[in-house]
């Protein structure tokens, strides 16, 4: 018999590259918000809820009986954040909590993506570094991470980066963002003082599977071992499409004025969780082709 996963988010970005590398080795159980879900397969089943409550999750829990839980929901409107508190956090916050809450008298293992985010720049951080961030958004992932990690049970947490990926009516990430622009010839205003990793979504992926089927407990850095700025990421971008560097134009992140405050140089040191895991996370360059490569046409999910 098959393991049984239960996948929330299923339908975002992160979701959409687990259910590639879950399908068909295990029994998905996806959850999500919407109507119907266009994933097709004898292994994939589909629940929709209407809240973030036990009220909806505990028959899922009762009924499919899952061996793992991944939680790839999230509120990732960092400045739309801080106008909807109360939104994010019941997201962010209450969903994780009603997952742990569900999962506690189970002994299951629970799956939870995290961010660089809960620090708020100044260097490159270690898992083990204080968090002290900034930000509704951040906050909330701050929040998640610790009711998990004070909860005694079997949990990994992963945090990450720059998350890029290609799927099925989702919203343009940052990678794409740029490769869509420099197709269109425009010129790219992109900042230089925002320093971090990058990770693929397949990477983040197969990272957390490899950790739930051998139920790693811990917090792990996950992302392309390079620290970058966007500007920097973007021009390599610019050089694996074969288009003219100069179309992407310095910039600093004061001239955005965006509404929440980003980590300046920051960067999550990787080193101790690939060998924590005994993986070996892609190179930036490496990733970057994969994800170019990429053909979202050739899923067998709908």
């Amino acid at each position: 018999m098959k393991a049984r996963v239960l996948l929330t988010g299923c339908h975002g970005r992160l979701g959409q590259h687990l259910l590639r590398r879950l399908l068909p080795s295990f029994s998905v159980l996806g959850v999500g918000v919407e109507e119907h879900s266009f994933v097709a397969h004898p292994d994939f089943h589909y629940a929709r809820v209407e809240s973030v409550g036990r009220r909806d999750f505990r028959p899922l829990f009762q009924d499919f009986h899952p061996d793992y839980v991944l939680n790839a929901a999230a509120w990732t409107d960092v400045d739309g954040a801080e106008g909807h508190r109360d939104a994010c956090w019941k997201i962010n916050v209450d969903l994780v909590r009603t997952l742990q809450e569900c999962s506690r008298s189970r002994n299951v293992w629970l799956g939870q993506p995290s961010t660089d985010y809960v620090f708020s720049g100044g260097g490159a951080r270690e898992v083990d570094d204080r968090p002290e961030s900034v930000g509704v958004y951040a906050q909330s992932k701050l929040a998640a991470e610790n009711l998990l990690r004070g909860s005694g049970q079997p949990v990994g947490v992963f945090r990450t980066s720059v998350l890029y990926g290609k799927g099925y009516r989702l919203k343009t990430d940052f990678c794409s963002w740029v490769a869509e622009g420099l197709s269109e010839g425009r010129t790219l205003r992109v900042v230089t003082d925002q320093i971090s990793n990058a990770c693929w979504a397949m990477e983040l992926a197969t990272v957390m599977i490899t950790a739930m089927e051998r139920r790693r407990t811990g917090v792990y850095h996950v992302a392309s071992p390079e620290i970058v700025s966007r500007f920097a990421l973007a021009r390599q971008i610019a050089t694996l499409l074969g288009v003219d560097p100069e179309q992407i134009q310095p910039a600093v992140t004061a001239e955005l004025n965006q509404l929440a405050a980003r980590p300046l140089d920051g960067g999550l040191l990787t080193r101790r969780s690939e060998q924590a895991l005994g993986l070996r996370f892609r190179p930036l360059a490496e990733a970057l082709k994969a994800w170019h490569e990429d053909r979202p046409e050739t899923w067998s999910l709908n």
